[in-house]
């Protein structure tokens, strides 16, 4: 199902919820004939669809809803992890500015590599479902150079040993980023996720009723309801895929800054 996230927000979302539509009224109107044949009296067979759905819906949104945080909140927190990278990097450059000018300029223009390879060839491995190389390439080799200076006064020294304090905290936060592409929900428990809705779907199949346009119309405000809370949790749930991801604006930023300033 990896192809939905090629789709842009509003294709998506009118996937999610044309396919929850034609499932529900095709069902209703399949079984609706088989129903009516062998229901009870109406309002007590109603009734006890009406508990069974209402009791299906409490667990299923509480279901929902709980996942649905957990995937906003990882959203979130790689969204900070992001920001947080960006700035580690742009503060690491700035304290480069101090070293002597035959280390300074061949650290800097390594770690503008860095910036530039995260934003051209990280975020499109990102948006493929990869987990990208590239940058970590450039980043190991600018680690090796960097730790082999040796400061040689002892205000340098100072100076430098922040700069390895800015590089370690650059090389987990890059480390968060890269493991953050693998953290979206497993697959059983999207099927039952699937499942959930269907179920709520088929119980409203069974109710009894003489005006069938009405109950098209609540029956598909069900499905609606259903394919719009579908459509949000997958399209959080791979938080640099899709046309609702993390982007790289903050690199960006970062880049802009490093070469004209």
């Amino acid at each position: 199902m990896d192809w939905i996230y090629s789709l842009p927000n509003w294709l998506f979302f009118i996937f999610c919820c044309g396919t929850t539509l034609v499932v529900s009224l095709v069902g209703m109107v399949l079984l609706r004939p088989w129903v009516r044949a062998h229901a009870g009296p109406s309002a007590e067979h109603n009734d006890l669809v009406s508990y069974f759905l209402g009791t299906s819906g409490v667990i299923y949104g509480i279901l929902l809803g709980l996942v649905a945080a957990g995937v906003w909140s990882n959203f979130q927190t790689l969204s900070a992890q992001v920001d947080s990278e960006a700035t580690i990097t742009a503060a690491l450059y700035q304290d480069l500015a101090t070293y002597p000018p035959a280390y300074r300029r061949p650290y800097q223009r390594e770690l503008r590599a860095y910036v530039w390879s995260v934003i051209h060839q990280d975020w499109p491995a990102h948006h493929r479902g990869e987990v990208p190389q590239q940058s970590s390439t450039v980043l190991r080799s600018f680690k090796n150079h960097l730790f082999d200076f040796d400061p040689p006064t002892s205000r340098l020294r100072i100076v430098h040993e922040q700069a390895i304090n800015q590089l370690n905290e650059l090389l987990l936060a890059h480390r968060l980023r890269l493991r953050g592409n693998q953290t979206n929900l497993p697959t059983l428990l999207w099927w039952v996720i699937v499942l959930g809705a269907l179920i709520t779907v088929v119980i409203s199949w069974f109710f009894v009723s003489d005006d069938k346009p009405k109950q098209v119309i609540l029956t598909s405000l069900i499905a609606l309801l259903l394919g719009s809370l579908l459509f949000l949790t997958a399209a959080m749930d791979n938080p640099f895929r899709g046309g609702f991801s993390v982007n790289a604006s903050a690199f960006e930023s970062v880049l802009y800054e490093m070469v004209n300033y």
